[in-house]
């Protein structure tokens, strides 16, 4: 019975995980949507503000009022600042680019996270790791094919959605510095509650159009805001029943639902080196998966302090 009970938190891990990246790219789907009603930051806020008024009424109907206690602000208060930043430059991104596109550059943050974590934590990166990073950035090149004369991403796209996955690591690398006494629901609502502040302070410099209030435009922010918080339910879930190592691959069949979307929507059907360097990227991200998994048997725990490497 315990092995039936595991494998079926198996399975119910995979599909959370399934519907978390079918949802991330609903998401970016209906951000692309409002992007002509609204700029990137109002996109954004709409996105961060449906979160936040979600959660909150989740955590004081089930009474864990008390997880939002914390001894740590000031990092919760440049968590939010630094994710927030990258969120809108994914907003600002899925404007400008195929949602394929955007989802491929969203996925060098694992990259970014491993530079980052050696440079700031002192994590160890052996030989395999660094490979894996140099393939990863061989893939974005692949992607913006430069070998056409001139780069095919626009300009502005390419550096907002590098930029989000930069952030992106960027966050990840702030949030295993605050994991040691923050859990991941404080974290969250710190977020969206720091973010919503921070994004309305732009409301009287917002980019609005005639008819943004219109019934169309309100049925895509529900539909903005519901998609995000169905992501982050199914997240929780999905790490909550199964490990990161077996959860995380299922991920990238976010790229998978970003075509399907821009297909149905847009009619864009993905250039062939927008697919070779997505399967490259996912390449590199898989082999610092493993690394990462392998390194955390050896040394019992998941990442740490420099220590020599497995060969």
């Amino acid at each position: 019975m315990p092995n039936a009970k595991l494998k079926q938190n198996l399975w119910l891990a995979i599909a959370f995980a399934s519907l978390n990246a079918c949802m991330l790219a609903g998401m970016s789907m209906f951000a692309k949507l409002l992007s002509e009603y609204f700029g990137p930051v109002e996109v954004t806020f709409f996105r961060n503000a449906f979160s936040l008024v979600a959660l909150f009424g989740w955590l004081f109907f089930a009474r864990q009022l008390f997880v939002l206690k914390t001894q740590r602000p000031w990092a919760h208060l440049f968590r939010a600042t630094i994710g927030t930043i990258g969120i809108t430059l994914g907003m600002w991104a899925v404007s400008l680019m195929s949602l394929a596109e955007t989802t491929v550059l969203l996925f060098t943050s694992p990259l970014w996270t491993l530079i980052l974590s050696m440079l700031f934590l002192k994590e160890c990166v052996g030989p395999y790791r660094i490979s894996a990073i140099i393939l990863g950035f061989i893939g974005i090149v692949v992607v913006a094919n430069p070998f056409a004369g001139e780069i095919q991403l626009p300009l502005l796209g390419l550096i907002a959605g590098l930029g989000w996955g930069f952030v992106s690591g960027s966050v990840d690398t702030i949030l295993r510095w605050m994991g040691s006494t923050e859990n991941a629901s404080t974290t969250t609502f710190y977020f969206m509650l720091f973010g919503t502040l921070i994004l309305g302070l732009h409301w009287p410099f917002a980019e609005i159009q005639a008819n943004s209030f219109s019934l169309p435009a309100l049925l895509i922010i529900c539909g903005l805001g519901a998609t995000g918080l169905i992501s982050l339910l199914a997240k929780s879930q999905s790490f909550r029943l199964g490990e990161a190592s077996v959860i995380a691959p299922f991920m990238y069949t976010m790229i998978i639902w970003s075509m399907l979307f821009d297909y149905l929507f847009w009619d864009n059907i993905p250039s062939w080196n927008v697919i070779v360097g997505a399967l490259i990227i996912i390449c590199a991200n898989l082999i610092i998966l493993f690394r990462e998994r392998q390194k955390g048997r050896l040394s019992g725990k998941q990442s740490g302090p420099c220590q020599p490497e497995a060969q």
